[in-house]
């Protein structure tokens, strides 16, 4: 009896391993199916490859010279406090809340 129970385990894993398996490939192709009987769905594309900036045509090579590169535009001068007006939190260490205003007097 005890030679018996310890094939019994396994064999029913395995059936249920093989049994979820195969209601699982059902399951997708009855749902693959019924998605292609609602009908094409039309998705525009056009836009796609509008991603990324153009990189410029021009080869670069050492005959030809260094690249040109560009510096990137300075960022914007953060906005100060008005006069009569304290931050939302502590002005110590510069942290960005520092310049929101948490109430102002007028």
């Amino acid at each position: 009896m005890l030679r018996r129970s310890k094939y019994l385990v396994p064999c029913c894993g395995a059936a249920f391993a093989l049994a979820s398996f195969l209601i699982g490939l059902e399951v997708s192709a009855t749902t693959a199916a019924s998605l292609g009987e609602q009908g094409s769905v039309v998705i525009n594309r056009g836009l796609k490859g509008d991603r990324l900036p153009l990189v410029p045509s021009v080869s670069r090579n050492a005959g030809s010279g260094p690249a040109e590169v560009q510096a990137p535009p300075a960022p914007a001068q953060l906005p100060e406090l008005l006069v009569g007006c304290e931050p939302i939190v502590s002005s110590i260490g510069q942290p960005p809340l520092a310049r929101v205003a948490g109430r102002c007097l007028s």
